[in-house]
């Protein structure tokens, strides 16, 4: 049995630990676009040894790709997999430390204890994989929406006589959010010397939302062939309205099945205490 004072060094060296590598783990990263604006503008940059890199051992060569993919649909442009990574470490570490800490605090090291210690430890693990698959659908949710507006004041610029690129250049002004910083991206990308269908596909292929894919397919489609790009941007925006009200439709629809167990675990024993209590009460008044 460990002593008092060796237990608070350890707790001590634990929570330093863990708040060490999560400070270096949000230093943000310059995304790839920043790193080729500089050296055009002939600002050196060094990529270097970051500080997290042995942390990108804790996944494989697919797992890493994997977990690119989703730091892009994110729009953690900033956050590699390694400093994902370290964010584990440090989470599990701070959560194994707490359990620890809870432990001796109650002077206890029961089974209970140690199911705990071993349940904050996986909890602290898991937290930056979770925070970072609902950073992805609340992303998602706002492209979605921002999608018809952004769309239907393309349509109405170019269709005013202004090219697509200088439309997108007012629309991105406009708008605001993840969508906009996509669009920014994009522009971005152009003055790098990349082709407009390229950049946008590059968009698509980041964030992998449907509708925003479906877009760019349609706009790149409508300018191989030649189309009326306003029109195409018009039916796109009322195409996106449409989707976008029969999803809230189909998730009506689905609200009485949800409401199902919420029921019948709160709302039908309360109404069975109102209709039972008062002939339960007075049987049990007589028996006595």
């Amino acid at each position: 049995m460990f002593g008092l004072p060796v237990i608070i060094v350890a707790i001590a060296i634990g929570f330093a630990v863990a708040a060490g590598l999560l400070a270096v783990s949000l230093t943000p990263s310059k995304s790839d676009v920043t790193k080729r604006l500089e050296e055009l503008e002939g600002l050196r940059f060094a990529p270097g040894q970051s500080r997290t890199q042995a942390f990108e051992k804790l996944f494989n060569q697919e797992q890493r790709g994997k977990l690119q993919q989703q730091l892009y649909e994110a729009g953690w442009y900033t956050v590699t997999p390694a400093k994902i990574g370290a964010r584990i470490v440090a989470l599990a570490i701070f959560g194994f430390t707490l359990g620890i800490c809870l432990a001796a605090y109650f002077h206890s090291t029961d089974l209970i204890f140690l199911a705990g210690i071993g349940l904050l430890t996986a909890m602290g693990a898991y937290a930056p994989l979770s925070q970072l698959k609902m950073a992805i659908k609340k992303r998602k949710i706002l492209i979605q929406k921002a999608l018809p507006d952004l769309l239907d004041m393309l349509a109405s610029t170019v269709q005013a006589g202004l090219a697509f690129n200088a439309a997108l250049a007012s629309a991105q002004e406009v708008a605001v959010g993840p969508l906009g910083e996509e669009i920014k991206a994009v522009l971005s990308e152009v003055r790098l010397g990349r082709s407009r269908a390229d950049a946008l596909k590059s968009m698509a292929n980041r964030v992998r939302q449907e509708q925003l894919a479906t877009t760019v397919t349609a706009i790149v489609q409508a300018e191989r062939l030649g189309s009326n790009l306003s029109t195409v941007l018009e039916e796109l925006a009322e195409e996106v309205r449409n989707r976008r009200m029969i999803r809230a439709e189909e998730i009506a629809n689905l609200m009485p099945t949800k409401m199902v167990l919420p029921m019948a675990m709160f709302m039908l024993p309360a109404l069975f205490v109102t209709i039972f209590g008062g002939v339960v009460a007075e049987v049990m008044t007589h028996n006595q």
